[in-house]
């Protein structure tokens, strides 16, 4: 298995994997490039990929958030990987990625999960995370969002 940075030719593998995990599966080509070109040009996101035989079998997005009133850290805003070769050790290589990268920043790596993902909160709990808080996500939706 091979974890590199992602380039624009993942776009549509990054689509393909997410729908795995109930992420937007209905992605246009178009749209799945536009997102990923945006990450790609940002200095505080990356998008790792997971290969096996070349083929892109799971991604994780991080992005070194910033706020005003409180100190910086790095956040994974995005993890999936192929049904076909799940538990098999790509989101772990994938999240130390993320670890590498808050070690060298010296700052904190976090998480959300939803709460009904009970596999996600195991997983990132053997993976040292620890529950900081429990929130609630209040949102207002828009008609067309990309």
């Amino acid at each position: 298995m091979k974890i590199r940075l992602a380039n624009l030719q993942d776009a549509n593998a990054i689509a393909e994997v997410a729908s795995a995990l109930g992420y937007q599966n209905t992605v246009s080509e178009e749209l799945a490039i536009k997102r990923l070109e945006r990450l790609l040009a940002s200095s505080n996101d990356k998008v790792w990929v997971a290969e096996f035989n070349g083929q892109l079998i799971g991604w994780l997005h991080a992005q070194h958030a910033f706020r005003a009133a409180s100190a910086d850290f790095i956040e994974i805003l995005g993890l999936s990987v192929s049904d076909q070769v799940r538990l098999k050790g790509a989101g772990r290589a994938l999240v130390e990625k993320a670890k590498e990268w808050a070690l060298n920043e010296k700052i904190t790596l976090r998480v959300r999960t939803n709460d009904a993902r009970d596999g996600a909160k195991n997983f990132y709990t053997t993976l040292g995370f620890m529950t900081a808080k429990i929130q609630s996500v209040f949102q207002i939706e828009n008609k067309e969002v990309s």
